[in-house]
């Protein structure tokens, strides 16, 4: 009996070898296409002590979810300027997002991750309360109220 060849032209097999690495790479991101699941807890604010009218915001992220990134954030505080912030060899940098992975906890704390407010009125006090509307990649906004603690 004779047995039947399958012979493949070379841009078939490197279609075929693609096509085997896309279901084999893809099946090991399953919990990043689930949707993230956010809660934000243990929010709060000290002023700067470098900075004149300038504030770092601390929280706990967690994410029980799909991956998402922490992408922007806004206050209802006219004049101020918002950024996300690293500590990076004992300098603050900013950065563009705050990666959230899946399944896993980010600490917005001193020394490392935060967000820093510049420009904020003069009416500001400790012990004050402010709404931040936290902007993520995936998950939307939500809308966190803070307390200047000190």
């Amino acid at each position: 009996m004779c047995k039947p060849s399958i012979t493949l032209s070379r841009s078939s097999m490197i279609m075929l070898v693609a096509a085997v690495l896309a279901v084999i790479l893809g099946s090991g991101t399953g919990c990043s296409s689930s949707p993230p699941q956010i809660t934000i807890e243990g929010q709060y604010a000290e002023f700067s002590p470098l900075f004149i009218g300038a504030g770092s915001f601390y929280m706990t992220i967690r994410n029980a979810g799909g991956r998402d990134k922490l992408a922007g954030v806004a206050a209802s505080l006219p004049g101020t300027v918002i950024e996300l912030h690293d500590v990076r060899d004992k300098r603050m940098v900013r950065v563009e997002e705050i990666p959230i992975p899946a399944r896993d906890t980010v600490e917005l704390k001193p020394g490392s991750l935060h967000i820093m407010i510049y420009n904020m009125p003069k009416a500001i006090r400790q012990g004050s309360e402010l709404d931040l509307t936290l902007r993520f990649q995936r998950s939307g906004e939500r809308t966190v109220t803070v307390r200047l603690q000190k």
